[in-house]
């Protein structure tokens, strides 16, 4: 099955800024970002919290998941040039019902949602540079969807690996698998039978 190439959103938004902002939105936007440095481990938004911030990676790796039961599923498996919050949370500033944590040490921009929703209200071309990364958001989320309808465990696995933003043996395997839609011990098997391309191997 083929799907679209990985498009990572922030050099998308920097390549997009070039041609689309002003210099004084530009100027606006960069000086609303806060660098950040957290380390692996960190909650950054927890159950019933708010999400307040956007953050743009740079370097390292983030999940999402949510509660069944006393199991975490991983619902979002981000990491360099990424962009993450808990959407709906954000968005709509309501309670999260997802759990935003750091997976490595991470460092990269964030800016606070009053400040977002300033830039998007007051600048059309903010607004508009918001839309496209939407747009780009849906169609990864559409391609997403193709690969847990149309393709066995086995060949998600083989999928997920193969990609260039593949965390595989950059975060615990068990966070991969949930993500992926099964357990770490069909994970493990799975990765014997799966046919891996450039000398990745499953040991």
């Amino acid at each position: 099955m083929k799907v679209a190439d990985d498009i990572k959103p922030l050099q998308q938004l920097l390549e997009a800024s070039n041609f689309i902002l002003s210099e004084p939105v530009k100027a606006r936007f960069q000086e609303s970002l806060k660098r950040f440095m957290i380390p692996k481990g960190r909650v950054l938004v927890d159950i019933g919290q708010v999400s307040q911030c956007l953050y743009f990676i740079e370097k390292g790796a983030m999940r999402t998941y949510y509660l069944r039961g006393s199991e975490d599923i991983t619902s979002l498996l981000v990491s360099d040039g990424d962009i993450v919050c808990i959407a709906e949370s954000f968005l709509l500033q309501k309670a999260s019902s997802d759990v935003l944590e750091t997976l490595e040490d991470t460092s990269g921009y964030s800016i606070s949602y009053a400040t977002y929703r300033k830039l998007v209200e007051e600048d059309v071309y903010m607004a508009g540079l918001a839309v496209k990364l939407l747009e780009q958001h849906l169609i990864n989320f559409t391609d997403r969807v193709k690969v847990f309808k149309y393709l066995s465990v086995e060949q998600r696995i083989a999928h997920y690996i193969k990609q260039p933003s593949s965390l595989f043996r950059r975060i615990p395997d068990h966070y991969i698998a949930t993500y992926l839609g099964t357990t770490a011990a069909t994970f493990s098997r799975c990765l014997k039978t799966v046919n891996m391309e450039k000398g990745i191997s499953a040991n």
